[in-house]
């Protein structure tokens, strides 16, 4: 049985965006690459909690950021809150028991 914590997820969610290149296409033998759209999304963003910040050897900042999402992304996707980019750089997979999914946003630095 699954939890259902995507209820919960909508009472706090804010909007981001997932910015997601669209496919490419080939003219006269040159490819175009497809523009970025932005995905618009909601989810939970938060700041990372002491523990994480600490460990890993300073993997993590405090630029750095955690989502709560009914979405799916995949590490390396980019995610735009508030302005600022970040990447999807880890997931914890609770798939099997959760209808929710919790990342690791890290900001990328302009």
């Amino acid at each position: 049985m699954k939890h259902r914590f995507a209820s919960i997820l909508r009472a706090y969610s804010v909007p981001y965006a997932h910015m997601q290149e669209a496919a490419g296409t080939w003219k006269g033998g040159k490819y175009i690459p497809g523009a970025v759209q932005a995905i618009p999304l909601k989810g939970v963003i938060q700041p990372l909690g002491e523990r994480i910040l600490q460990q890993d050897g300073g993997r993590y900042d405090e630029d750095d950021r955690k989502l709560y999402t009914v979405t799916a992304h995949n590490p390396g996707d980019v995610i735009v809150y508030k302005g600022r980019k970040y990447t999807v750089s880890d997931d914890d997979d609770r798939s099997d028991y959760s209808d929710a999914y919790q990342y690791v946003l890290k900001r990328v630095t302009p």
